[in-house]
C-alpha cells in the first residue's frame, strides 16, 4: 500500500511539473507571436530633414532656404534671411522624438526655462511641437516633398 502511495505521489508531481513547463512554453509562444505582430511606424523623414523643419518652425522661415550639414549627429543648420541677407547658424541634436537646439556658438536651449521641442510623424506629415514653460504650444506641420 505504501508503495502505491509513493507511485501516486511521483505521478502527481510529474504531471504538475510537466504542465508548468507547457505553460512556460505557451507563454513564450504567445509573447513571440505578439512581438511578430508589432509594427513599428515607417520613418519617412531623415534626421537632417527633422533638423531643417525644426529650424523652419521655430524661426518662422521657409524650409526651402534652410541648409543642413550632419556633423556626427549634431546638425549644423543655416539660412540666409531674404529680407536683409543676414545669415543665421544653429545646431540641432535629436534624441528619440525630442529636439534640442542652440545658436551655433551659443548654449544648448535645454534648461527648464527653455521651450521643449518634440516631433511626430505620420504618413507624409511631420509635426514640430514647441511647448513653453507656461504650457502653451505652437504646432507646425510639414509635408514630405519628393
Amino acid at each position: 500500500m505504501s508503495r502505491l502511495k509513493t507511485l501516486i505521489s511521483i505521478l502527481i508531481l510529474t504531471i504538475t511539473f510537466s504542465s508548468c513547463g507547457n505553460k512556460k512554453n505557451e507563454e513564450k509562444t504567445n509573447s513571440k507571436t505578439e512581438l511578430e505582430k508589432v509594427e513599428f511606424p515607417k520613418k519617412v523623414f531623415t534626421e537632417s530633414e527633422i533638423a531643417k523643419y525644426t529650424v523652419s518652425a521655430i524661426m518662422n522661415q521657409p524650409p526651402e532656404i534652410i541648409k543642413v550639414k550632419d556633423n556626427g549627429g549634431i546638425y549644423n543648420v543655416s539660412y540666409t534671411r531674404k529680407d536683409d541677407g543676414e545669415k543665421f547658424d544653429y545646431k540641432i541634436k535629436i534624441s528619440g522624438n525630442k529636439v534640442t537646439w542652440g545658436n551655433i556658438d551659443g548654449r544648448w536651449r535645454d534648461t527648464k526655462f527653455d521651450e521643449k521641442i518634440k516631433y511626430s510623424e505620420k504618413d507624409n506629415k511631420l509635426k514640430i511641437i514647441q511647448t513653453f514653460e507656461n504650457g502653451s504650444e505652437i504646432v507646425k506641420e510639414f509635408k514630405k516633398t519628393e
